[in-house]
């Protein structure tokens, strides 16, 4: 929906002929210079556009037209799957593909739009090496110090960028003697700042390659501060080389899964584009512990790189009108981090006029949220998905209760141990109970086992 209101009223690259993928009603509000706006979005039908109502505080219509809209969109949409969502990843993934285009279309003059900057952004494993970088580079941005408390990190202390235009993989393209993928003069603007700002690099006449080493210092710092001026900036222009990446990919697999993904029929995703053969790729990413370790950031725990991955994003991206759509961003957290995830999202995003979906199945988040912005989502027929709020309240509830209001669950011990549990209480000898009895977990189901241990003792 969103991205299909994105290409409609986006004053740069707009598709023409687009259709909605689904009809739908919309009310949201956003926050311009200061004053809050009411926006009603009706898709009515497929072929039409949607009918759009602005209004202040005070009800009164405001008349914008379709250049100005786009002011009334989300700034930014940042999209997060700890998994293989398709649902989440798909529409994002399509956006890279328009970007790439567009940007390839710009550099063989086919096109004198200006570029644009993204609106949506896509935060997965691939892109959490710039997301680290970005923020350690910016380290006194607001949140910064906090996150690298957490993890035990001092500061980063080298990293490795690549740059290439001609791998193997490269499309053949050649236009004013240039070869590979060609730049537009914005991109290698970017380019030509990442080599002044590097401590030193190499070049590779045979693949346009500059591999560029940064040895992290105050000089280096201060570099990069000075061409790029904030962590988003800097984040923004390595992703803008990255979302290049997808040309490496054969055209005609590009243009199948394209097509597929137009009839939303199940698609393949877009083959990975080995490190040789990137636009863009990072390496050697090397972190300064706070006890004078230095070890490789690949090495960090999977929870330590969806923490930072997460956190990192959600620092980064501070526009205001952002949303952010996350699928079940603690999967690999433990318990402690998991038990503090809503007090860190709140702490972060306390003064921003931000707003973030999420979805989990963790006990521990659903306890931090109050009844009324917890949606409980039901099959209740092949194609039929029931949403409903809890019955009950669910800020402090207690996991049995919120387990067995979210999943039904009237236990809440694995089914191997409720099993013995249930067999022990067919147990008719008090001494074989005992012994049993020794070798369980304390829970509330273990006083009716004592119970029965006291009155089988009785009887005897």
């Amino acid at each position: 929906m969103l991205v299909y209101l994105d290409a409609v009223y986006r004053n740069h690259n707009k598709r023409r002929n687009v259709s909605t993928p689904f009809l739908f009603e919309i009310i949201y509000s956003i926050t311009l210079d200061g004053e809050k706006y009411f926006v009603e979005i009706i898709q009515e039908k497929k072929n039409k556009l949607p009918l759009i109502t602005i209004t202040d505080e005070n009800c009164k219509p405001i008349e914008v037209d379709d250049e100005e809209f786009e002011l009334y969109l989300p700034q930014k949409i940042i999209g997060y799957t700890s998994g293989e969502n398709e649902t989440i990843s798909i529409p994002f993934l399509a956006y890279y593909d328009e970007y790439a285009e567009h940007t390839a279309t710009r550099a063989f003059g086919k096109s004198d739009e200006l570029d644009y900057e993204p609106r949506f952004y896509f935060m997965d494993y691939n892109t959490n090496l710039g997301i680290v970088i970005s923020n350690l580079v910016f380290e006194e941005c607001e949140g910064v110090k906090e996150l690298k408390e957490e993890l035990k990190i001092d500061k980063i202390r080298n990293f490795q960028i690549i740059i290439q235009k001609k791998s193997p993989a490269a499309p053949k393209s050649f236009i004013e003697g240039e070869k590979g993928v060609i730049l537009t003069e914005d991109l290698k603007k970017w380019r030509d700042n990442l080599i002044s700002a590097a401590t030193c690099y190499d070049y590779d006449e045979k693949l346009n390659k500059y591999t560029l080493d940064f040895y992290f210092n105050d000089t280096t710092k201060e570099a990069i501060g000075f061409f790029f001026q904030s962590a988003y900036n800097f984040y923004t222009a390595l992703y803008k080389f990255e979302l290049l990446n997808n040309l490496m990919i054969d055209k005609d697999v590009r243009k199948n899964i394209k097509k597929d993904r137009k009839t939303r029929r199940l698609t393949n995703k877009m083959p990975t584009v080995p490190n040789k053969n990137k636009v863009l790729h990072y390496s050697e990413l090397k972190l300064k512990l706070k006890n004078g370790q230095s070890v490789d950031y690949l090495s960090l725990s999977d929870g330590e790189h969806q923490y930072f991955n997460i956190f990192g994003s959600i620092i980064m991206v501070n526009h205001d009108n952002s949303l952010f759509l996350l699928d079940e961003p603690e999967t690999h957290f433990n318990p402690k981090w998991r038990r503090l995830f809503i007090s860190h999202l709140r702490l972060l995003t306390k003064s921003r006029k931000q707003d973030l979906f999420l979805t989990s199945h963790s006990p521990f988040i659903v306890s931090d949220c109050p009844r009324d912005f917890v949606y409980i989502f039901k099959r209740t027929g092949e194609q039929t998905i029931h949403v409903v709020n809890p019955n009950q309240e669910t800020f402090g509830a207690s996991f049995d209760n919120i387990l067995r209001m979210a999943f039904d669950m009237d236990e809440v011990i694995s089914k191997e141990a409720s099993d013995k549990i249930k067999q022990l209480h067919e147990e008719t000898d008090p001494k074989i109970l005992e012994a049993e009895i020794a070798k369980l977990g304390d829970s509330p189901q273990l006083m009716s086992l004592y119970r029965r241990v006291d009155m089988l003792s009785q009887d005897k």
